[in-house]
């Protein structure tokens, strides 16, 4: 039964085979989808990256709106001011302008430095996390270009797939036709057409 059924309907090969496709495409698909949604993910992150770049003043002037002394240059600060208090003594100079510019002199060369290394640690924390998205980017856009080329090469084997379908049914009707027609068509040798041999008499009566 099911080889006549087979026979009788081929175009059911074909629908096991789109299926089977399909379930391969998916699982394809799927496997790379999450790739290719993490670099999107990233598209947006590294067009912000590249304006704040492209406006460094608007960037420093953002960043520094968080600087906050840090505690080495706290320490710094307070060694400053106990060394200048001392040298001031010292020379009999405590409270007098001259210690005390000293003293502010120190501080502002230790707040300036400790913001340029604030500075200098967020622009290499930012530069480091805009090359960690260039990579999940890159191979997000890989798996999309993948993912691509999959799907028009799914597309071609499905059209393949769904023309045979369509075309089975009338190649079995052919194929039938054509090989009724040899069989009788006039001259073939076939068991309607071809004639009984007449039987040899070997009979001599002398």
């Amino acid at each position: 039964m099911n080889m006549l059924w087979s026979f009788l309907h081929p175009e059911d090969a074909y629908d096991k085979a789109e299926e089977a496709a399909n379930k391969g495409y998916n699982e394809a698909q799927g496997y790379q989808r999450p790739f290719w949604q993490q670099g999107q993910d990233q598209y947006g992150r590294l067009n912000q990256a590249e304006n704040d770049l492209l406006d460094p003043a608007a960037l420093q002037d953002k960043w520094s709106k968080g600087y906050d002394t840090s505690d080495f240059a706290r320490r710094l600060l307070a060694q400053n001011q106990t060394q200048g208090l001392g040298a001031a003594s010292s020379m009999g100079l405590m409270g007098s302008s001259a210690a005390i510019g000293d003293i502010q002199q120190g501080a502002g060369n230790i707040v300036s430095k400790d913001r340029e290394q604030y500075m200098k640690d967020l622009m290499e924390k930012y530069l480091h996390g805009i090359g960690i998205g260039q990579n999940i980017y890159g191979i997000g856009a890989n798996a999309g270009a993948d993912m691509g080329g999959r799907a028009m090469e799914h597309g071609r084997d499905t059209a393949g797939l769904e023309y045979g379908k369509q075309a089975a049914p009338g190649e079995l009707f052919g194929k039938v036709a054509g090989t009724a027609l040899n069989y009788f068509a006039p001259g073939t040798g076939n068991a309607f057409t071809k004639q009984p041999q007449q039987q040899q008499n070997n009979y001599n009566p002398y």
